[in-house]
């Protein structure tokens, strides 16, 4: 019979044994635990894209660590980890990883192929500029991409996905009339890094109809008329006026239908007569697709009173002039009117008996401005046709402007000016010769003690001239007079 002691002494005794033995093998030749490297991989992407920041890491089993060193090309790094970033596009690139175990000297190199691809990037829509009900717009999508790009398409309308298409065009038709707008997405990808971009595009699908122009068919000379144009249009149009030769721009309009002031008496404005009919044209231009429609109305033109001069002389300051209020009927009473203030007869202002007429005796550069005759007929005020009187005069206070005095041998600029309506023109005379123009340069050569210099302006219109003359003094400095 065994002791139960005697059982739990024998394992003890072979476990110490056992530990023992562990011990020494350490502290013997054979406790040297050096191993790899082995299992050396690089971690990270097979395809780079330029401008795109990568990372890769150089894994080994080791004991103790062991460390590495990177090689691309002629560049070389230390570390396990390492940054690429391209900056242009550039060949296949070899990434090379060499783990060194420090303690036994060995050493492991694997290498990664990397493929080199740029893009997408600029990525446009190009096609029309519009889109129309039941005809067919075709939009390419461009991109730049290495090694290529391909293409997907999205079709939106109200947020609302209408269909998908693939390829580098799209050929696109409104499914409904109703529909304002549509957007097109494209969406480029490079076909080996699967990067993508994407850019959209709205086009309106534009239409108008029903354009139509608001405002009165009948307009009386004088007076200032408002016109609407307008028409059902998509996105919206722009609108383009013509009357008698005129444009003017914009959906509401104020025409004036006046006389011009230097016309003859017999000619009124854009030279339409009592009982002309004047077409007024709208057009609407759409303002993507620019198509158009017109719309057009006439205008039946009354005129029945004017301003205008007796003769087909023009108005000069200093002479007589005379107005006269015309119209096909026989006035009750009239009244003057001068930028619309009353005229009162004067000693130089007067009337005919039936104030048809009005006379300057004479007339005066003040006179200028806008005349109306305001006639009473059954007890309601008409106003007539303005004329616009530019009264011509001159020439007035001419003078001469530069030095007083002049010096041998050196240049002196003179100009003549005087108070003119239209435009003076000026002739100097000197030394006997007459020149043309408002300036002179007058440089004197020889020993003289005045100079005498004349300017005349003349005035074509009025028929007038007015002269002033000019005694200059000569010195020279550096003449003796021995």
């Amino acid at each position: 019979m065994v002791h139960c002691s005697v059982c739990v002494l024998l394992p003890l005794l072979i476990c110490l044994a056992g530990f023992s033995a562990s011990k020494t093998e350490q502290d013997g030749t054979m406790g040297d635990n050096s191993y790899g490297p082995s299992s050396v991989e690089i971690t990270g992407v097979d395809v780079v894209t330029v401008g795109i920041l990568y990372g890769f890491e150089c894994l080994a089993e080791c004991n103790p660590a062991c460390q590495f060193t990177w090689t691309r090309g002629n560049e070389t790094s230390k570390g396990q980890q390492m940054n690429l970033q391209l900056q242009h596009l550039m060949p296949t690139q070899i990434l090379t990883c060499t783990a060194v175990n420090p303690a036994t000297g060995r050493l492991v190199t694997v290498q990664k192929k990397l493929q080199v691809t740029e893009g997408p990037s600029n990525v446009q829509i190009s096609g029309p500029p519009s889109l129309t009900f039941d005809a067919v717009s075709v939009f390419t999508c461009s991109a730049d991409c290495y090694p290529s790009c391909s293409y997907s398409w999205t079709v939106i309308v109200e947020d609302q996905t209408i269909s998908k298409t693939e390829g580098k065009t799209i050929s696109v038709t409104p499914y409904d009339s109703t529909v304002a707008s549509e957007t097109l997405v494209c969406v480029a990808e490079d076909t080996v890094s699967h990067l993508y971009i994407s850019s959209s595009l709205k086009r309106w699908v534009t239409s108008q109809t029903d354009v139509s122009i608001k405002g009165t068919t009948t307009v009386t000379m004088g007076k200032q008329y408002t016109f609407l144009c307008s028409a059902t249009c998509i996105p919206y149009c722009n609108y383009t006026w013509n009357y008698m030769g005129k444009t003017l721009h914009g959906d509401l309009i104020q025409l004036p239908i006046l006389h011009q002031g230097e016309k003859p008496r017999f000619v009124s404005y854009m030279e339409i007569t009592v009982g002309d009919y004047s077409p007024l044209t709208c057009k609407a231009i759409n303002a993507v697709s620019q198509a158009t429609i017109t719309a057009t109305i006439n205008l039946a033109i009354i005129d029945p009173f004017s301003v205008v001069p007796t003769s087909q002389a023009l108005p000069v300051a200093g002479k007589l002039f005379s107005l006269e209020c015309t119209g096909s009927q026989n006035p009750a009473s009239i009244t003057w009117l001068k930028d619309n203030e009353p005229i009162s007869a004067s000693k130089r202002v007067h009337f005919s008996p039936d104030h048809i007429t009005m006379t300057f005796s004479p007339l005066l550069q003040k006179d200028g401005g806008l005349y109306q005759c305001v006639v009473a007929e059954g007890g309601t005020p008409i106003p007539s046709v303005p004329y616009q009187m530019q009264v011509n005069y001159g020439p007035n206070n001419v003078v001469i402007s530069g030095p007083d005095s002049l010096e041998i041998g050196v240049k002196a600029t003179f100009t003549c000016s005087a108070e003119c309506f239209p435009s003076c023109s000026f002739t100097w005379t000197l030394y006997g010769k007459n020149i043309t123009g408002s300036t002179i340069d007058i440089t004197v050569n020889r020993h003289i003690l005045k100079e005498f210099i004349s300017c005349k302006a003349e005035n074509t219109i009025t028929g007038m001239t007015a002269t002033v003359n000019e005694t200059l003094s000569v010195s020279d400095p550096g003449w003796c007079g021995c």
